[in-house]
Formats: C-alpha cells, structure tokens, sequence
C-alpha cells in the first residue's frame, strides 16, 4: 500500500517535472521567435531607410526634394495599407465603387 502510495506520489512528481520543462520548452521557443521578428522588422526598417535616404539624395541632385519626399510617403503609405488590409484589388471598397459606377452609367444610358 505505502508502495503505491510512494509510486503515484512519484509519478505525479515527474509529471509535474515534465509539464514545468514543457513550459519552459514553450516559453523559450516563444522568446526566440519574438527576437527574430524584432530582428526582421528592424532590418526591413533600416532596409526602408537606406531606399528613403537613396531617393531623397537623388531627388536633391535633382532639386525635386519636395517632390521625391510626397512621393515618398505615399509609397510609404500604400505599402503601409497593403499590410494591414491585403491587396488593394481584394479591398471591399472597390466592390462599392463598381457598384456605384454601374448604377451611375445605367441611370446615365451608357
């Protein structure tokens, strides 16, 4: 009796054991792959700098400063929307504007 006693007292241990590792397993895996994002992210960004630095530099020769700099931030921000909501030809808005379109060129007669 006191055998098994002392038997599920130490499987429930190594049970214990195991989960605690598998946590930790889990937790460092989660670390990991938090870093590696950050690393990715501050790489594109640096990437994005360089090609912003690149542009301004050339639109400077060209005494487009002002030019190059919209342009640039609406390619900033398209690409910015382009990750949060997917391709622009998948965006819901177009359907709309079809619409729109269509009614507008039937009440129209084209």
């Amino acid at each position: 009796m006191q055998d098994n006693a002392a038997d599920k007292a130490a499987r429930r241990h190594e049970t214990f054991v195991q989960q605690q590792h598998d946590r930790q397993l889990n937790r460092s895996a989660i670390d990991a792959n938090s870093a590696a994002a950050e690393m990715i992210a501050e790489k594109i960004a640096s990437k994005i700098d360089e090609q912003n630095r690149i542009i301004f530099d050339v639109g400077a020769r060209h005494g487009r400063t002002t030019f190059v700099a919209y342009l640039s931030l609406i390619i900033a921000a398209a690409a910015a929307l382009g990750q949060l909501f997917g391709p622009a030809q998948d965006w819901s808005i177009w359907e709309s504007i079809e619409a729109v379109w269509v009614s507008l060129k039937t009440a129209v007669g084209l």
